[in-house]
């Protein structure tokens, strides 16, 4: 499929990528437990029916939940979004790193548990900054595919020009269910179905002068579009045909490391500036003492201060020491 070879080849990726997840992860983890003080969003928070749990389910952090991988997903992603107070350094044109967390450690953390219990290895923390990354890149090709195609802009301008909302959204929806797909162990062509599903209920669009951010309403968005990209990946796994897919652009391959190169300037950027990381572990560290109780909130944070001890860890051990009970 077109959409398989032009979206999904595989590439290096810098360390400096996996440095940056790292950040982004504390980063998210701070801005979910700093939102579960806030009644407007705890109110929407647990399971769809109220009381049901699944076993081996995803758990969400902060909380005692147990939930289906899609639900948790809502759960996540709606805590991550809800305060819009993301770290700006850990943004690009596309987003934020953090929007498509609610898929990505929902499934992670079940597929390891249900790894588990099955004998199986679970995966690592590093495959889950690996998605991050991923679902970073996909939502950043994605969106300058999107911009390319507005005649008001021009082809240099894929990635100043800032997604709004509604754009956000769609790219959240879209690069999770990628993301899920390979987490749960899908096929190059399944992942390629999930995304052409997940275009096929609505594209971003490239207009320039849209607000980025979400209102006070309508904060909830994000979880939504992170749980319809688990939802959709899962669907792309039973075997629904994938509607056919948007042909590349003429200029795709150019394109494509357009892109990459931005990308990989701005994690090299944020980790040359130990500014970022030098608030993002203060606000992390704080987030977690007012949340937890004192020991649990030490060992949060010494768990991140080795960053090779951190993704050799099985997600569902990292997941395990953020839960509240």
């Amino acid at each position: 499929m077109e959409v398989a070879a032009y979206d999904h080849a595989p590439r290096v990726v810098a360390e400096a990528a996996y440095e940056v997840a790292g950040l982004a992860l504390m980063d998210s983890l701070a801005c979910a437990f700093k939102a579960l003080q806030d009644p407007k969003c705890t109110q929407l928070l647990g399971s769809l029916v109220p009381g049901a749990t699944m076993a081996f389910g995803a758990r969400v952090p902060g909380t005692s939940y147990q939930l289906d991988p899609v639900q948790a997903a809502f759960n996540i992603g709606t805590m991550v979004s809800w305060l819009q107070a993301n770290d700006p350094a850990l943004a690009t044109a596309s987003g934020r790193f953090a929007d498509n967390l609610g898929a990505i450690l929902a499934v992670a953390d079940y597929r390891a548990r249900k790894a588990i219990a099955e004998g199986d290895s679970p995966p690592r923390v590093r495959d889950l900054f690996g998605a991050l990354i991923r679902a970073q890149e996909l939502a950043s090709l994605e969106w300058a595919r999107s911009v390319l195609g507005n005649e008001a802009l021009t082809a240099t301008d894929g990635t100043r020009t800032v997604a709004g909302a509604a754009a956000r959204c769609a790219l959240t929806r879209i690069a999770s269910a990628a993301c899920s797909v390979t987490l749960l162990g899908g096929t190059r062509d399944q992942v390629a179905a999930a995304v052409a599903i997940a275009r096929s209920e609505g594209h971003a669009t490239g207009c320039p002068g849209a607000a980025p951010d979400l209102d006070g309403h309508e904060r909830w968005r994000i979880g939504d579009a992170t749980s319809r990209g688990v939802r959709l990946a899962l669907i792309a796994l039973a075997g629904r045909a994938a509607p056919l897919p948007l042909a590349p652009p003429g200029n795709a391959a150019a394109m494509q490391r357009a892109v990459m190169a931005e990308l990989d300037q701005t994690w090299q950027a944020v980790t040359a500036a130990p500014t970022v990381a030098d608030r993002v572990r203060v606000r992390f560290t704080a987030c977690v003492a007012t949340h937890f109780p004192a020991a649990q909130a030490g060992k949060l944070a010494a768990m991140f201060v080795d960053r090779a001890s951190l993704e050799a860890l099985p997600v569902n051990e990292l997941v395990s020491m953020t839960v509240r009970n």
